[in-house]
């Protein structure tokens, strides 16, 4: 019988650990909400990376809401992770209301002297899930 060697027996246990690792985390990357099941919601802090655009999917509790030129308005979205600001035509938005969306990430360059003071924000393509606050 011929014997492993050191290599070939840390490929064979890396791959198992890998494959049980996967299993075991199939899970994770899906969130629940309302008891709906969204794939590919991001959390907030990690759709804020230079250079990162294009569409997101994402989740939480509105936190403010500011009205631009009709029928715009602006509303702060936050999840545990942070927040970020939306914009949408759409009406009917409550602070603490909860939002599942799918929109575009955008980059708003503000550059003040020598310092860069922009921000991400998103750009509502679709309110996939909207649940009132519940009002006392």
């Amino acid at each position: 019988m011929k014997m492993l060697s050191i290599r070939s027996f840390c490929l064979v246990s890396c791959n198992f650990f890998i494959v049980g690792g996967l299993i075991s985390c199939n899970g994770l990357g899906n969130s629940s909400f309302n008891g709906i099941n969204f794939r590919n919601v991001t959390e907030i802090r990690n759709i804020k990376l230079p250079n990162k655009q294009g569409t997101v999917y994402l989740q939480g509790r509105i936190t403010n809401i500011v009205p631009l030129s009709e029928p715009w308005q602006a509303y702060q979205m936050q999840d545990s992770s942070g927040t970020i600001w939306a914009i949408t035509s759409l009406k009917g938005l409550k602070i603490q209301d909860k939002l599942v969306i799918k929109g575009n990430l955008r980059y708003q360059s503000i550059p003040v002297a020598t310092q860069e003071l922009g921000d991400f924000y998103v750009e509502e393509q679709e309110r996939l899930e909207h649940t009132p606050a519940v009002q006392l």
